[in-house]
């Protein structure tokens, strides 16, 4: 039942970000900038989560913001880098989602994440565990390859690598 659960967590944080991203790009739009538009989204998941940590105190018995803040000093520096990846993912997304499209851009973006998935877990880097690339995986990431073909092209009319069949296909849509 437990997996269940975090296998919708999963899907719902999934879920999440083709809503949350598209929203910081119409920040943008409204402030006249990627980065204004960044800075609003920092300053926002700061302040939730400084709420989520003040209750979370609130609620436990040791209240010790010494004790808490001395646990960062053990982080190996080069994790930090995950807020600087967090902030370029934001502002990547930001810029490229008006000019390619939500769904243009979601379905590389899912890309992107699947392949990365995969090499991380092969290598078991990062502390993920080690799941080798099969071919059963390799073969998904290829369907996804297509899927991604189709969803990005879908609006032009001819492309001349495009096999025969799928030509045919689309025109009987």
């Amino acid at each position: 039942m437990q997996f269940i659960v975090f296998i919708l967590g999963a899907f719902l944080m999934g879920a999440i970000t083709p809503i949350y991203l598209p929203m910081n790009s119409s920040v943008a739009r409204y402030v006249g900038s990627p980065i204004l538009a960044n800075i609003a989204f920092f300053f926002m998941g700061l302040a939730t989560t400084f709420i989520a940590l003040s209750i979370t105190l609130l609620f436990t018995s040791n209240i010790d913001g010494l004790a808490i803040a001395s646990k960062f000093k053990n982080v190996p520096i080069h994790l930090y880098l995950s807020g600087v990846f967090s902030a370029l993912l934001v502002f990547g997304t930001t810029t490229l989602i008006p000019r390619l499209g939500a769904s243009t851009f979601f379905v590389l973006f899912v890309l992107g994440q699947v392949v990365m998935a995969a090499v991380v877990s092969h290598l078991g880097i990062l502390e993920s565990p080690k799941d080798p690339i099969s071919l059963q995986k390799i073969a998904g990431i290829i369907f996804l390859i297509a899927g991604v073909g189709l969803v990005t092209f879908s609006n032009v009319k001819e492309i001349s690598w495009l096999p025969n069949f799928l030509k045919s296909f689309d025109a009987s849509l």
